[in-house]
């Protein structure tokens, strides 16, 4: 677990990613696949996710939750 809060703008991978939404690996991909979650950036062989989009991912879940 980080001690620090990263910068908004800051890219994480997918093991930060399955923590903070607390899913796994292959559920992340399903929901890449079904344009739910933000395609990754790749870096090389690298997959990862600006920190402020995985953000506004969480507040659409939020905000979607709270019209029902």
């Amino acid at each position: 677990m980080h001690t620090t809060s990263p910068a908004a703008d800051s890219l994480i991978g997918i093991a930060t990613l399955a923590e903070i939404l607390q899913r796994s690996r292959a559920s992340i991909y399903r929901d890449i696949k079904n344009k739910t979650l933000p395609k990754p950036l790749k870096l090389g062989n690298s997959s990862r996710w600006r920190l402020s989009e995985v953000m506004a991912f969480i507040d659409r879940l939020s905000e979607d939750r709270d019209e029902d």
